[in-house]
């Protein structure tokens, strides 16, 4: 018998793309949708569609019925505001876990994001025990407020919670990165800043959604009050420099990264973005002042169009962070989670999409 789940932002990119595979896969799956979304990544899915605004407990609680997993996408990216991120990530996240509470759901797998940790150490990448870096973007810090109420909400043992860090995510229905893509294929890729290019990580939209329902399958939760010992959300946590052998190593139970295994940088990206389109493009480097400077701009005539840009001040100010890159390794060695798509080929599949759907 099939396991009863629901995905919340099940009409968002990565959202839309977990609904998809979950009912690929025979599993009775809800998508959980605000009644005003727009639901065109959507259609072809035959699984059934939910009603629910993450500010609406009680229609939450309903929707999650008999359920016994809850995957937890939905959430905010772009925003002009610190308080709209907090409400949309931190508050929007406890009321899922009320819900799922109230309706008597087992788990809980929150998607948030290698942002909330903060960046890497430049020559380290993040593994789940290293400690937090916060004040860099608001969006990270919004999304490590949401990692702040799984850990509240384990501590009691009445629900299973798990988090999910996805690096850069791309791949088809995505708009943020379609950005940098179209800048490669017009032969220009911005590399903010004049130092070493930072080290990224990056996951293939479909590479994600298998990352998240072994998470959801096989993930060890977080702790509760009894097991807690020295975890990375208690406020505990090894230092950027120190890479432990263990594959689950305490301080960061309950916590996985996901990425396609590779080691890339903007410039990396672009290249091999701009020869998925049969392109060549020339990296350009801005200084810092230059990266906030357009940002300011880009973020002024997003107020007037009443909608947050792709490079936003926030987003801005992570690009010229020492590195956003993470270790999957205990994903592999404990999920036995193994990317199928490397970089190459998930720009390749990305673009033929975007290209059958003339976004090119």
């Amino acid at each position: 018998m099939s396991t009863q789940v629901l995905v919340t932002g099940a009409n968002g990119f990565i959202g839309s793309h977990l609904v998809e595979r979950l009912h690929e896969r025979g599993e009775a799956v809800r998508a959980m949708v605000r009644g005003s979304s727009k639901l065109a990544h959507l259609e072809g899915c035959a699984a059934p569609r939910v009603h629910a605004a993450l500010d609406d407990v009680a229609a939450m609680t309903t929707a999650m019925a008999g359920v016994e997993v809850v995957y937890h996408v939905a959430g905010l990216t772009a925003a002009f505001s610190r308080a709209e991120f907090e409400r949309a990530n931190a508050t929007g996240t406890a009321n899922v876990f009320a819900a799922a509470r109230a309706a008597g759901v087992r788990r809980v797998v929150y998607v948030s994001s290698l942002m909330a940790a903060g960046p890497s150490h430049p020559e380290v990448a993040r593994r789940e025990h290293h400690a937090h870096r916060v004040g860099f973007t608001r969006y990270g810090d919004s999304k490590l407020g949401g990692e702040a109420i799984a850990w509240e909400q384990a501590q009691s043992g009445a629900i299973e919670a798990v988090i999910v860090r996805p690096p850069l995510v791309y791949g088809p229905r995505d708009t943020d990165v379609l950005q940098m893509i179209k800048s490669a294929g017009a032969g220009i890729i911005a590399q903010p800043g004049l130092g070493r290019p930072a080290w990224l990580s990056a996951i293939h939209a479909l590479d994600l959604v298998e990352g998240i329902i072994l998470a959801g399958e096989r993930g060890v939760p977080l702790p509760i009050l009894a097991d807690v010992g020295e975890h990375v959300l208690a406020g505990h946590g090894a230092a950027h420099d120190h890479v432990s052998e263990q594959p689950d190593e305490p301080a960061g139970r309950g916590i996985y990264y996901f990425s396609d295994g590779g080691q890339h940088t903007v410039t990396t990206f672009g290249k091999v973005a701009a020869a998925a389109l049969g392109r060549r493009a020339l990296a350009l480097r801005f200084p810092g002042p230059a990266v906030i400077t357009v940002a300011a701009i880009n973020t002024w005539l997003g107020k007037l169009r009443g909608k947050a840009p792709a490079l936003s001040l926030d987003k801005a100010r992570g690009s010229l962070a020492p590195g956003w890159w993470c270790d999957d390794a205990k994903a592999v060695r404990t999920l036995g989670y193994r990317p199928q798509f490397p970089l190459e080929q998930g720009l390749e599949h990305t673009v033929r999409w975007l290209r059958e759907q003339r976004w090119l």
